[in-house]
């Protein structure tokens, strides 16, 4: 199932989660709280792959929270009540980080289907359907961080931040065949990489031009 982004919401009515089951079809709400009381029901979530100037990737190593305490992360959070997954990790953003001037055409969505994946946590799986975007900014754009999410936070090579996903370094489970698998995202997020590099390149040579005149 593929989750329809929506643009305008109620914030009034975003204090709930809504429930899913592994195949993406909804179930009920809950409050918040009750979060916790979840077996083998699903959670809609984001995640984002913030990378800056230099092809580094935002990594966070998360705070003493109810979830994945002391875990490796990127950029992440649920998807509360009727928010889109935009709407979501635009607010993750702002929360987590600091990065307020994104909009949403800055923010690509690298999966097609939200994937089904279980977060250790604290001796229990956490379920959730995650959908991956990834942002390119400007490393300055992190104005701060957000202490009762965030321990700290660095800023590693794509290659290394891939590999630690892939090989469950971080709160992401460990690509297996049959079970995990990041290639689409990965892919994807390649793609783009590459697409703003060779933008980069274009821009760096007309300025180059222009300077030359």
């Amino acid at each position: 199932m593929e989750f329809k982004d929506r643009i305008k919401y109620n914030k009034a009515d975003n204090e709930y989660y809504k429930v899913y089951d592994k195949t993406g079809r909804y179930i009920r709400d809950i409050k918040i709280e009750d979060e916790k009381n979840l077996e083998d029901e699903y959670l809609y979530g984001v995640t984002c792959f913030v990378i800056n100037e230099k092809n580094q990737v935002l990594m966070e190593e998360r705070a003493n929270t109810e979830l994945t305490p002391g875990k490796i992360d990127l950029v992440s959070g649920h998807v509360n009540g009727n928010e889109s997954g935009f709407e979501a990790i635009l607010r993750e953003l702002r929360e987590e980080v600091g990065i307020y001037n994104v909009d949403y055409n800055q923010i690509g969505k690298l999966s097609v289907l939200s994937k089904p994946l279980g977060f250790e946590s604290k001796g229990k799986i956490r379920n959730f359907l995650i959908d991956f975007y990834c942002v390119f900014i400007e490393q300055k754009q992190v104005t701060k961080i957000q202490q009762e999410e965030v321990k700290s936070y660095e800023w590693v090579p794509m290659d290394i931040a891939i590999s630690k996903i892939v090989n469950g370094l971080t709160k992401f489970p460990k690509q297996e065949k049959g079970k995990v698998d990041y290639k689409q995202v990965i892919k994807r997020l390649e793609e783009k990489c590459l697409k703003r590099n060779v933008q980069k390149n274009q821009q760096n040579l007309q300025e180059k031009k222009v300077m030359e005149k």
